[in-house]
């Protein structure tokens, strides 16, 4: 898979998709929805910086005022941004989302992020929080863009307890947040990866989308999600096995040949991946599936 480059790309009329290259750690991507008279956002990004960028590629590519910010999970790197969104907003998430962003103060989340990327430490002051203000409890919600349609979907618990899929079905184009990461190595520090992997199932059974906008890397299909899933896979059946037979987490880790995932950044993930593993597997996780 050759480097992407950061660049808005326009799916359908009016439809655009803001990829960061890399897509590493807290660098992610965002969606751009132009209506006749409004924009909608999906997703706020990390840093002011990035922030700002992405609000001024919505300026350039669909130049009406944002009336409504899609928070497709809690993660900061999706929502630290939305305090720089105008005043007055709809902020759309599930309740999940927001109970988890309620829950732990973003200044803890800050420090922490600090410790793990110090780099990051020069653009993380002076940061607000804002919440959704919107928010819905179930399996979807559909909101209307003039007379186009976007569906929200929530699976249940899959790279966060919060996730929603962003579906545009006339478009066929989907916006996933953190259910896929395409070639760069999924996280699941806090998620549950045997429902992540039958929630991906499922998307591909039962979602119309030819276009995949994932949460980090570079558009794709449903071909490249079910690259995606394989890692999952590879991961949760190689812990499941080592897990029965009693083998030590950290004797696991070491024994998985990642093969071509080796070359996905961030591919250290595989220590956290196999951890969170043994966590379900110990029944440490609750899978809250929705149906």
């Amino acid at each position: 898979m050759k480097p992407w480059p950061t660049a808005t790309t326009e799916l359908a009329p009016g439809v655009f998709a803001y990829v960061q290259a890399t897509g590493a750690f807290c660098i992610a991507n965002a969606g751009i929805i132009a209506g006749r008279d409004a924009t909608t956002a999906i997703d706020a990004l990390f840093t002011p910086r990035m922030t700002h960028a992405l609000l001024d590629e919505a300026q350039r590519v669909a130049p009406k005022p944002i009336a409504r910010l899609i928070n497709t999970h809690h993660h900061v790197d999706h929502t630290m941004g939305n305090a720089l969104f105008p005043p007055g907003i709809e902020i759309v998430a599930h309740a999940k989302a927001k109970e988890r962003m309620e829950r732990v103060p973003l200044p803890l989340i800050i420090e922490a992020i600090k410790q793990m990327a110090p780099y990051f430490e020069p653009e993380l002051h002076d940061i607000e929080e804002r919440l959704p203000n919107v928010t819905f409890d179930g399996a979807a919600m559909e909101l209307r863009i003039d007379e186009r349609r976007v569906r929200l979907i929530h699976y249940g618990t899959g790279h966060t307890r919060g996730d929603v899929l962003v579906h545009l079905p006339d478009e066929r184009i989907l916006f996933t947040g953190d259910l896929a990461f395409l070639y760069v190595t999924p996280l699941a520090m806090e998620g549950h990866i045997g429902n992540w992997i039958r929630i991906g199932r499922r998307i591909i059974d039962e979602i119309d989308a030819d276009i995949i906008v994932p949460g980090h890397g570079p558009v794709g299909t449903k071909a490249d999600w079910r690259t995606m899933l394989d890692y999952l896979e590879l991961v949760h059946t190689s812990a499941r096995r080592a897990f029965d037979a009693n083998v030590p987490q950290e004797e696991a880790i070491a024994a998985i040949d990642l093969g071509e995932y080796a070359e996905w950044p961030e591919a250290e993930r595989i220590t956290s991946n196999v951890a969170r593993c043994y966590q379900e597997f110990r029944g440490e996780i609750a899978e809250a599936v929705v149906s």
